[in-house]
């Protein structure tokens, strides 16, 4: 995240410290909390710039948790968090009108 638009730069300032404080409650680990806090924004920046949106808080804080419950299932389980990996899931308008429906 080198070169940040100004927008995204004050919807870090502005998420960042509410998304530590709630990571923070959930592990119960500072130094935890900062990396996964700092690693959705990153991830979200990535995705779409950190573009404002009505969904963008419920984004985020539910990233938040997902990452929070890997990390606790990393400590009980004492092996490393399954993961889905990323694919884009929003399809394109153009796979849709190309799809036969499945109830005719």
């Amino acid at each position: 995240m080198n070169h940040i638009n100004p927008a995204a730069t004050a919807t870090i300032a502005y998420y960042y410290p509410l998304l530590l404080r709630y990571a923070t409650m959930i592990i119960d680990d500072r130094d935890e909390a900062e990396k996964i806090a700092r690693k959705v924004l990153e991830d979200q920046y990535q995705v779409n710039g950190l573009a404002p949106s009505k969904l963008l808080r419920l984004v985020l804080k539910t990233d938040v948790l997902n990452r929070c419950l890997y990390f606790k299932q990393f400590q009980i389980f004492d092996r490393p968090p399954i993961k889905v990996p990323f694919n884009n899931f929003v399809p394109n308008e153009n796979e849709d009108d190309n799809k036969n429906p499945l109830i005719n």
